[in-house]
């Protein structure tokens, strides 16, 4: 039976079948959210942003279901109780790692199991993102603070929007990756070369973090913004980590750490807040050195163990994926299987065409996260003469 699943879920056809549910539901809540956004907006922008919690979660969760349901990844949660209890009921910012293909995918499974609060996960991105149908057009009406990679640029968007999102009325999460790309071997070169020549830290595991958005932005939002997180996430087993091992039902494990950190004890002024930075990343350096030598954060890291637990699973997502796939599929097996008794090849050649459409559809939607396509040009002489 576990090697039958296994062939389903590897199996292309599966994959475009799914492709083909994400797609209809997606393009179905972003109609609804461009009418929403027309008629609402201008009239209750705090209504329209409750009601877009859940058109946003419909997506998002397709994704996590994925990841929980799917391919059934199990997911360890390391963070003080005390913590704890405060997460998923204040506004925060995770500063999280970029070692992986899937790390923002982690982070919202982390919203939605011990959160709650998937639809208001946001995030920085690349400007591009936002023409990408479906996942970038929800980041659009979701109000992502999409970036340019221009200091000059990205300085007006983020010292106007960013503190706007923690004012809203229930609590939001915005996720920072300070590396400002996946961590790969030439962007770490780059990375140790620069280090040396400032006298930076020298990390081992992650790049040097660009701290010039997060000190910019500090002023305009540090009177809403109860706390920081500190959010480390590593896998254990299996191929590396990316949505074509999910969409394939590859299993590994996640760990995930988490240290909230009071606004109060990040400090004011560009310097103090540069160094407070550079020194959170050394400590997430040592913790992940400690992880890959030894399967444990704290064992050779030096920071205070805070025993791991496993949240339960939320049945929603999984619940909104059979729904859309009734809706979607039923409609679709009935059309193909009259097309297919009726023996007329024109028409049984219209059906399968959108299908291999659909297949280049899903390979250019994977390449989009993929370390190895990633359009970034970290350390090299066109960043630099920029």
């Amino acid at each position: 039976m576990t090697t039958d699943m296994s062939s389903i879920k590897s199996s292309p056809v599966t994959h475009v079948l799914f492709t083909l549910v994400f797609l209809v539901s997606g393009l179905t809540v972003n109609l609804l959210q461009l009418l929403f956004f027309i008629t609402l907006w201008p009239l209750n922008k705090d209504l329209f942003r409750k009601i877009n919690y859940y058109f946003s979660y419909i997506i998002y969760s397709e994704l996590v279901f994925l990841s929980d349901w799917w391919a059934g990844i199990p997911y360890y949660f390391y963070i003080n109780k005390e913590d704890y209890k405060f997460f998923g009921k204040e506004h925060a910012i995770f500063i999280i790692n970029h070692k992986y293909e899937i790390d923002w995918l982690t982070a919202w499974v982390v919203h939605d199991r011990i959160g709650g609060i998937l639809g208001n996960c946001k995030a920085f991105a690349k400007n591009s993102l936002k023409y990408m149908p479906v996942i970038g057009w929800a980041w659009w009406f979701g109000e992502f603070l999409f970036l340019q990679r221009d200091l000059v640029k990205d300085k007006h968007t983020i010292e106007t929007k960013l503190g706007k999102l923690f004012e809203h009325g229930n609590p939001v999460t915005m996720l920072l990756y300070a590396e400002g790309t996946r961590f790969t071997k030439d962007k770490h070169e780059a990375s140790i070369k620069f280090a040396r020549s400032k006298g930076l830290p020298e990390l081992k595991e992650h790049l040097l973090p660009r701290t010039k958005g997060f000190s910019i932005g500090l002023p305009h939002f540090r009177h809403n913004l109860p706390a920081v997180y500190n959010v480390q996430i590593a896998f254990k087993g299996g191929e590396k980590p990316s949505l074509r091992a999910l969409l394939s039902g590859q299993r590994f494990e996640a760990h995930v750490y988490m240290e909230r950190i009071p606004i109060e004890q990040v400090p004011d002024g560009d310097k103090a807040c540069e160094k407070w930075m550079y020194d959170m990343y050394e400590k997430k350096d040592k913790m992940m050195v400690s992880f890959f030598n030894t399967g444990d954060w704290f064992k050779e890291s030096g920071v205070t163990p805070v025993e791991k637990f496993v949240p339960p699973y939320r049945y929603y997502c999984l619940l909104n994926m059979i729904f859309w796939s009734i809706v979607v599929l039923v409609p679709i097996f009935y059309l193909a299987f009259n097309i297919f008794i009726s023996g007329n090849i024109l028409h049984i050649l219209l059906l399968v065409v959108p299908i291999g459409l659909l297949h280049v559809v899903l390979s250019k939607m994977l390449n989009v996260s993929e370390i190895s396509k990633t359009s970034s040009q970290y350390g090299t002489e066109k960043q630099k003469t920029k």
